[in-house]
């Protein structure tokens, strides 16, 4: 992991030039290995850390958790209906959001997004994107693992990395250059995926004594090393659209438009 390690600090230092760098920050463990390299290499003032939420959301809390460990100021930006009506709108627009499940995930970072230009007028924002893919983040790793075997949940893992890059980030890439924003991804650095699916699932998916299988262990593994406490080196994982809280929103929503599910509603209104 050393070769990951030393990979990300020289993706992520290449930018100490940089006046002002971004973050978009949910405290767990992808975007808090990134906040720790960043923190060791930029001085606080040049960076600008962000998390979309509702209040007392899971990503705001872990955030808030994550900030005070890491020593970083954390702008917190309370999503609100208006917010996702203002979202919604301008994704419509851009014509980029083609199924439901995409337009959940675009809402907050949009939001992060904007909010990284035009508060803190950042040129930079990085991203945490790609960890899940490369080592093992996904429950649905740890059943292939457990009833299939390594073969084919390599297969899945590398068949996940390119659905994220054809899609996923196509459509991140979108609005970050909606807002004039450089994405910068470390741990989608052609080296480090390299690197990363190198080592068997078995390095990735640990199973314990008790029978428990540890995702994302190496990264874990590297993440201690780096100084992060067990609060975010053991934390679950929830994806964007529900850590956010965006998803309970984006159904308040639709409910209050007298549909059943976000599909009929996506279907009729987006």
């Amino acid at each position: 992991m050393e070769i990951i390690e030393n990979q990300l600090r020289k993706i992520i230092g290449e930018h100490q030039k940089t006046d002002s760098v971004g973050l978009l920050y949910s405290g767990g463990l992808d975007s808090s290995i990134i906040a720790k390299i960043m923190t060791s290499l930029f001085p606080p003032s040049s960076i600008a850390v962000v998390c979309v939420g509702l209040p007392h959301s899971y990503d705001l809390d872990n955030a808030t958790k994550g900030a005070i460990e890491l020593e970083i100021k954390l702008h917190k930006h309370f999503l609100t209906m208006e917010l996702l009506l203002e979202s919604l709108q301008s994704l419509k627009q851009m014509n980029i959001i083609h199924n439901p499940v995409a337009l959940t995930i675009a809402i907050p970072l949009f939001l992060g997004m904007q909010t990284l230009a035009n508060e803190f007028q950042v040129k930079t924002v990085f991203l945490g994107q790609g960890a899940d893919e490369l080592f093992g983040g996904y429950k649905k790793y740890v059943q292939l693992y457990m009833e299939h075997g390594q073969k084919t949940t390599k297969e899945t893992m590398i068949d996940d990395l390119q659905t994220l890059l054809d899609d996923q980030i196509v459509m991140e890439s979108r609005i970050a250059q909606y807002f004039k924003l450089n994405p910068i991804y470390p741990f989608l650095d052609p080296q480090i995926v390299s690197h990363a699916q190198s080592y068997p699932i078995a390095s990735h998916l640990v199973r314990t004594p008790q029978g428990e299988v540890i995702r994302k262990a190496l990264l874990r593994k590297m993440a201690k090393k780096l100084g992060l406490s067990k609060t975010i080196t053991t934390q679950s994982k929830k994806a964007i659209q529900y850590g956010s809280g965006t998803m309970k929103l984006l159904r308040k929503l639709v409910k209050s438009n007298g549909y059943q599910n976000i599909p009929d509603w996506f279907q009729a209104c987006f």
